[in-house]
């Protein structure tokens, strides 16, 4: 017989003491909200929503074989929406600057519902910055190759002048 101790936080969806789990994200790359769980139980039914009004984006209901992703009314998701079969997270991919905001996940179990909360910030896709460090290290080395080379001619020059 073994001994099975978890910690689950219980509280209701409303609650002030939530922990949110703040996650970034360059523009275009995929994200995966992680569940926590290692794989779904049989009772288990999962929802994921989206923003203050909870809009329902994805769910899982394994006893009535619902494995479903939805669009927002503003349509904001498209087809970016992907569910993980085994564990229940959520994949975003391609990710758009509208896809920030608070992700609210409800795990209801047989014994507990879980309630978790993820800020995700989608930021720009920085294709600029680092263009914009790469040119700098380009013109540095040429600088620096260009002034060697200005040194290994005065001294050339001298040399021959001094002869």
């Amino acid at each position: 017989m073994t001994n099975d101790i978890r910690t689950v936080c219980i509280c209701s969806p409303d609650a002030k003491t939530h922990t949110v789990k703040v996650v970034s994200v360059k523009e275009g790359k995929n994200l995966a909200l992680r569940t926590g769980e290692t794989e779904i139980q049989r009772n288990d039914q999962i929802l994921w929503m989206f923003g203050d009004e909870r809009k329902l984006l994805a769910e899982i209901h394994m006893k009535n074989k619902i494995f479903e992703t939805y669009n927002t009314d503003d349509g904001r998701f498209g087809d970016s929406l992907e569910l993980d079969r085994y564990t229940g997270s959520l994949i975003i991919r391609d990710t758009k600057s509208t896809h920030s905001g608070v992700y609210h996940l409800k795990i209801i179990k047989k014994s507990a519902t879980i309630y978790k909360r993820f800020q995700v910030n989608v930021n720009g896709s920085g294709g600029e910055k680092p263009a914009l460090i790469n040119d700098w290290i380009v013109k540095t080395v040429l600088s620096f190759m260009f002034a060697r080379l200005i040194v290994l001619v005065l001294i050339t020059c001298c040399f021959w002048y001094t002869r």
